[in-house]
């Protein structure tokens, strides 16, 4: 049986390896450079829906998998929300649901838990 679709995120980073954000806003806050990927999703899936926080100018995106067939939104984040997309494939639709920060835990690797810790930790906060 497969594996169920899942939503891990990760930081884009620097050259040291440091998360890389928007400059603060005027409250103080870092919008973190995020990726947000489906893992395990079906080989037949031909779009996603990624419903974001409706603070965003588009909460709402739908793309389709890439060449490789990986379906990836690239975006900034300085908080927690929570994180819905829906998988349209050619068997029906699948919701896959979390927030930003366990899509964080997910998709970090151990390696960089020192580097990314406190952003999720701020992230978490917000």
């Amino acid at each position: 049986m497969p594996a169920e679709p899942e939503l891990v995120a990760r930081f884009v980073t620097d050259d040291r390896g440091d998360p890389k954000y928007l400059p603060e806003t005027s409250k103080g806050l870092k919008h973190y450079q995020i990726v947000i990927e489906v893992k395990n999703a079906p080989p037949d899936v031909v779009a996603a829906t990624f419903e974001l926080d409706p603070t965003y100018y588009l909460p709402i995106q739908t793309i389709e998998p890439d060449a490789e067939g990986r379906i990836r939104l690239e975006t900034t984040a300085y908080g927690d929300y929570a994180l819905k997309v829906d998988l349209r494939s050619k068997s029906g639709g699948i919701p896959v649901k979390t927030t930003l920060r366990k899509a964080l835990l997910n998709g970090e690797s151990p390696d960089q838990a020192s580097k990314t810790s406190a952003a999720i930790e701020e992230i978490a906060a917000h």
